[in-house]
C-alpha cells in the first residue's frame, strides 16, 4: 500500500510526539536522579518486527538495542504467549542487546482491537543499583558478566492482572536500593504502555495498513537520504585508531580500537577486525552498541538532519569477528562500556573525517565513565548508591570550537544538579568549575575540560570508572591534544594519592575525590585562531595568560 507524501509527514509527526511524551513520562516518573535528573534513559517505537521507527532522549545509541530487544521478546513469548497489556523487562546484554547490565529494557506491545500486532513501545535506562560486586554494580574488579548484577532474560513484568510479584521480589532481593530501582522500573514500564496506548489510537484513526505503510516510508527515505549522501562522496578509505589505557585487569597493557571505513557507490563497509580481542576487565563493548556508535557518526558526517530509525543501517556493512573488545563473547564482562563505546565513535569520526573533509571533526575528551559510591544509610536511613556520569566536552570542527561539559556521541548534558546530590546524600560538592588549558587548542580549540569534587560525610565504598588518563584525545589537522583526565584523592592533603582509570575504595568520612575531566581535541594550527577568540578565552579563563603567549603565539591581558 502507498501513501502520499503529506500523510507520511502528519504520520511522522504524531510518531515523534509519541515518542516525546514517553520521554517525558519516564524521565517525570523516574525515582533516582540518574534517570530523573541525569536523563539517562530513552524512550521509542519499533514496529511489530522490532525495527526502531522513532527514539526519544539523548543517548540515541541505545537504538540497536531497541531492535534486540524486542526479537528477544519474540523469541521468548511468540504467538499466543503474548497478550495485549503485557510488559517485559530485561537486562541481560547478551541477549536483550543493552549496553550493560545496569540499563533495562522495558518492552510493551501494542495491539489493534482486531489483536494484530502493531509495534512496541520501548525503554532503556539506566539503574542506580542491581547488584554485583560492588555498589552501583559496575565493579573494577569484574571479571565476567556474572559479577555485573542480576541478569534478566526477557520476563513478563506486567499483564492485565497487574505487576508480577514474583519478578518484582526477584529484582528487590538482588538491589542495595530496591525501592528506587523498583520505581524506575516502573516509570519504564508505565511510559511503555503510554507509547502502545498512542500508538493503538494512531493505528485506529488512520488504518493500520496506512500506519504500517507509513513507518515503511520513513524508514525507507532514512535509507534513501543516507545513500544519497554517500553517492556523492569519492570512493575511498580511511582507517583510524584510538587507545584505552588499560582494560582494569591488566593495568600494563593498553587496548587498541582500529578501524577502516570504506566508500563504495553507496555503501558503507566498517572493518573493526585489527581491534585488539576481548579484555579480561570490564571495558568490552557488545556488538549491537558498536555498530549504533559507528552509524551515529556516520550520520554526524553525512548530514546530521537525517533521521535516526532502521534505514541508517540498510546502507552499512560491518566486519566484526568475534571476540574482540567491540565484539565480545559470552561471558566477558561489559559493565565499563562507555569509554569504548565512545572511542569507537571517535575513530570512526577520524576516519570518516579522511573521507568528507568539510566535515572532519577533532575526537571529543577520551575521559568518560562513572563514579558510584554507596552508603549504607542516607538521609532516609535507608543505603543508597550516588551514581554520577562522567562527561568530557566535544572537539572541535571546520566551522566552530567544541562545546563545553558535553556528554560525547550523545551531545547531551547529564551533570547532575549540586543541590540534588547534596540534598539526597551524604556528599558535598566542594567544586564544579571548568578547568583553565584543558582544551586542545586550535584554530577552532576544543571544548574545555572541568573538575568537580566530592567531599563524602559518611563511610562509603567508592568506585571509579574513568578513562585515558595516560592516552588523551588528538588533535586534527595541526589541533593539538587535551589535557588528559586525572582521579586525585584528598588533593589538599599532605600526601593526595593519584588513582588509576577504574578502581575500587573503601572511603572514610571527610575524604575528598577530585576529578578532573578532559577537554576535546583541537582542530587546525593554534596560531590561526583569530585574536579576539584568544584573547576572549583568557577573560573567561578557558585558557591562561602563558598558553594564550607560548600555544597560540599572543600577548594578551588578564582583563
Amino acid at each position: 500500500m502507498s501513501i502520499d507524501p503529506i500523510t507520511t509527514e502528519v504520520i511522522a509527526s504524531r510518531l515523534t510526539e509519541i515518542a516525546g511524551s514517553m520521554d517525558y513520562a519516564l524521565y517525570h516518573s523516574g525515582y533516582s536522579p540518574i534517570l530523573r535528573e541525569s536523563k539517562d534513559g530513552t524512550a521509542g517505537l519499533t514496529d511489530a518486527s522490532g525495527r526502531i521507527v522513532m527514539l526519544s532522549g539523548g543517548l540515541l545509541y541505545h537504538a540497536l538495542a531497541y531492535e534486540q530487544a524486542v526479537r528477544e521478546v519474540l523469541r521468548r513469548y511468540p504467538g499466543p504467549a503474548m497478550k495485549p497489556g503485557d510488559s517485559f523487562i530485561a537486562n541481560d546484554p547478551y541477549l536483550a542487546g543493552n549496553a550493560h547490565a545496569p540499563d533495562m529494557v522495558a518492552v510493551s506491545p501494542a495491539f489493534s482491537d482486531a489483536g494484530e500486532l502493531l509495534g512496541f513501545g520501548v525503554s532503556i535506562a539506566h539503574k542506580a543499583d542491581i547488584g554485583g560486586i560492588v555498589p552501583g554494580s559496575s565493579g573494577a574488579a569484574a571479571r565476567e558478566i556474572y559479577h555485573d548484577g542480576l541478569l534478566l532474560p526477557a520476563v513478563r513484568f506486567q499483564s492485565t492482572e497487574g505487576v508480577d510479584g514474583a519478578i518484582e521480589a526477584i529484582v528487590r532481593n538482588n538491589s542495595r536500593a530496591p525501592d528506587m530501582v523498583l520505581g524506575d522500573i516502573r516509570a519504564q514500564v508505565g511510559c511503555t504502555r503510554l507509547g502502545a496506548e498512542r500508538l493503538i489510537e494512531l493505528a485506529a484513526e488512520y488504518g493500520t495498513a496506512t500506519l504500517a505503510s507509513a513507518i515503511d516510508g520513513l524508514i525507507a527515505v532514512t535509507a534513501q537520504r543516507l545513500r544519497n549522501e554517500l553517492a556523492q562522496w569519492p570512493d575511498a578509505s580511511g582507517e583510524a585508531e584510538g587507545f584505552l589505557d588499560h582494560d582494569g585487569a591488566d593495568p600494563d597493557r593498553r587496548l587498541r580500537i582500529h578501524v577502516r571505513a570504506e566508500k563504495r557507490g553507496d555503501v558503507m563497509h566498517f572493518d573493526f577486525s585489527q581491534t585488539d580481542p576481548q579484555a579480561a576487565g570490564p571495558v568490552n563493548l557488545v556488538e549491537t552498541i558498536t555498530r549504533a556508535a559507528s552509524l551515529l557518526a556516520l550520520v554526524a558526517t553525512a548530514d546530521p538532519a537525517i533521521r535516526v530509525n532502521a534505514g541508517v543501517a540498510e546502507a552499512v556493512r560491518f566486519t566484526l569477528p568475534e571476540g574482540l573488545v567491540v565484539s565480545p563473547q559470552r561471558p566477558a564482562t561489559v559493565n565499563h562500556y562507555y569509554p569504548t563505546a565512545h572511542l569507537v565513535y571517535c575513530c570512526v569520526l577520524a576516519a570518516l573525517g579522511r573521507l568528507n573533509p568539510d566535515r572532519a571533526i577533532a575526537p571529543s575528551g577520551l575521559g568518560t565513565g562513572a563514579v558510584s559510591i554507596g552508603f549504607q544509610k542516607t538521609r532516609t536511613g535507608k543505603p543508597a548508591v550516588l551514581y554520577e556520569l562522567l562527561v568530557t566536552s566535544l572537539g572541535g570542527s571546520t566551522r566552530q570550537d567544541g562545546a563545553s561539559i558535553v556528554a560525547p556521541m550523545s551531545h547531551f548534558t547529564p551533570s547532575t544538579p549540586v543541590e540534588i546530590v547534596e540534598g539526597e546524600y551524604p556528599v558535598r560538592i566542594r567544586s564544579f568549575d571548568i578547568l583553565t588549558d584543558s582544551a586542545g587548542a586550535g584554530r577552532h580549540r576544543g571544548g574545555t575540560g572541568y573538575v568537580r569534587e566530592y567531599e563524602v560525610l559518611d563511610d562509603c565504598t567508592l568506585t571509579v570508572r574513568s578513562s585515558n588518563h595516560r592516552n588523551p584525545a588528538w588533535g586534527v589537522l595541526g589541533g593539538q591534544s587535551p589535557s588528559p583526565t586525572r582521579v586525585i584523592l584528598n588533593p589538599d592533603s599532605a600526601a593526595p594519592e593519584v588513582l588509576g582509570a577504574i578502581v575500587t575504595r573503601s572511603l572514610r568520612k571527610g575524604d575528598v575525590l577530585r576529578c578532573e575531566q578532559s577537554g576535546g581535541g583541537g582542530f587546525g594550527e593554534p596560531r590561526e585562531r583569530a585574536d579576539e577568540d584568544v584573547r576572549r578565552d583568557v577573560r573567561d579563563g578557558y585558557i591562561s595568560v602563558e598558553a594564550a603567549r607560548s600555544i597560540y603565539g599572543r600577548e594578551t591581558e588578564t582583563a
